[in-house]
């Protein structure tokens, strides 16, 4: 049967782009939306299209990267599956908004003043987002003929297509609920044809049952089958990697990933990290670095002037005898591949903050996770969950030489990277759990 062509709206942007990206969510088996990054270079090139706006932006690595981990696992199991994100192709006049939200998120990160204020006001700026109107239009075009049930890995997304009518398996990415999970659901009492036909996937038992107890604070009605324990989502490559124990040789430095988060996050605290750690990487160096920028210049430069102050140089990105490799990138597709290539097979622990997607892809790579503070509610509990798997251990920042290198001897970054063999299943099949929801849902 032919294809009926229905152009975009005028006003949107790379609409050649986001015509086929239309008709390729309506073929597959497994369609998959979220909100975390333009990408609209590579996106040009392939359909040959022309950009109106001179930059990308990054909003989060764990919204893109869990996405493209479903993605992957979908290929893996014969399935066809795309990703697409509704970001790449708001209007000219919107993208204002898009960078609005990028600067505030950027600046947030940066201070600790508007730290404070940001936590304090964090329901009322997540239900308002400046891009939740912005996404509407291409979101809504986008995926107007999918009818298969559509994964969305973004509570924006999942709100305004089950309120559309769409099958909808929402992914919620972190041990945690946030409110505006809730607001698609039926007000309890109401008629049965009101409530959207949505279902969630979600970390774990314990999740589930906060999911349940919020529903009922707010008086929303939800059913037991309607919240459904995937684990988290890992992209397959990840827990390939993690199959085998790593191991510490005696006499051979430890290796070691320090990442920053989408926006940006810990810069103060990973400067400290690194001043302490400077001793440890005069030769013969006890440690070797990774260090993940992101896309962020700040963090490059710190890098840079670090590696310089030290004298010490720059590995590339394959050079895994380096003592210090940097991995800056323009696009959130670079960066998270080249953090799949060059980091996670190399580093036997990673220092980060409690983020969804670095702790869960840490874990499942096989590795021990040193925590920065984390970055908000939803990050306190995954820290919880994997200081009680004997993964995850809070860095002493003011104090890490010395609080790493008893960790070390006392065998406990060891212990951790051991005890990562003994993850639930879920935790390294939460991709494959979700799409044979999503196949299950489909009548698949």
């Amino acid at each position: 049967m032919a294809r009926k062509h229905t152009p975009p709206p005028e006003e949107l942007d790379l609409k050649k782009a986001l015509h086929e990206e239309r008709h390729l969510l309506e073929e597959v088996d497994v369609p998959i939306v979220t909100v975390s990054a333009t990408y609209r270079k590579e996106l040009a090139k392939k359909y040959r299209s022309i950009v109106h706006t001179p930059s990308d932006i990054i909003y989060s690595r764990a919204h893109y990267s869990m996405a493209e981990a479903v993605r992957r696992q979908a290929l893996a199991m014969d399935l066809t599956s795309h990703l697409s994100d509704p970001t790449n192709f708001v209007s000219h006049s919107d993208w204002k908004k898009v960078e609005m939200t990028q600067s505030v998120g950027r600046l947030v990160a940066r201070s600790k003043f508007l730290k404070l204020l940001k936590d304090k006001m964090d329901k009322i700026s997540r239900s308002k987002l400046p891009i939740s109107q912005a996404i509407q239009k291409p979101l809504i075009y986008l995926t107007e003929k999918t009818s298969r049930p559509i994964i969305s890995m973004h509570y924006e997304t999942g709100k305004t297509l089950a309120l559309r009518g769409k099958v909808v398996v929402q992914a919620i990415t972190d041990p945690h609920v946030h409110d505006q999970y809730l607001s698609t659901l039926a007000n309890i009492g109401d008629p049965a044809e009101n409530s959207p036909n949505i279902t969630y996937a979600v970390f774990d038992e314990e999740t589930k049952d906060l999911f349940f107890d919020l529903a009922k604070s707010f008086e929303k009605s939800v059913i037991d089958n309607q919240v459904v324990v995937t684990g988290p989502f890992v992209d397959p490559r990840i827990c390939k990697i993690g199959e085998n124990t790593k191991m510490f040789e005696t006499g051979k430095p430890v290796n070691l990933g320090i990442t920053t988060g989408g926006i940006g996050t810990n810069l103060g605290e990973i400067k400290r990290v690194l001043e302490s750690f400077a001793p440890l990487l005069v030769p013969p160096e006890k440690i070797r670095l990774f260090l993940y920028a992101g896309i962020h210049k700040d963090f490059r430069n710190f890098f840079e002037n670090y590696a310089q102050q030290n004298h010490i140089r720059i590995g590339n990105l394959d050079d895994a005898e380096a003592r210090i490799r940097i991995l800056h990138e323009d696009s959130v597709i670079d960066a998270n591949e080249n953090i799949i290539k060059y980091m996670f097979p190399w580093v036997h622990g990673i220092i980060t903050k409690p983020s969804g997607d670095m702790t869960y892809d840490s874990a499942a790579a096989g590795c021990f996770t040193l925590f920065l503070a984390p970055w908000g509610v939803q990050e306190e509990y995954v820290q919880s969950r994997f200081q009680k798997l004997d993964i995850g251990i809070d860095l002493d920042t003011d104090n890490a030489h010395d609080h790493f290198q008893k960790l070390l001897l006392d065998g406990k970054l060891k212990n951790a990277v051991n005890q990562t063999q003994n993850l639930p299943s879920n935790f390294r099949e939460g991709c494959k759990n979700l799409i044979n929801l999503q196949q299950k849902l489909s009548g698949s």
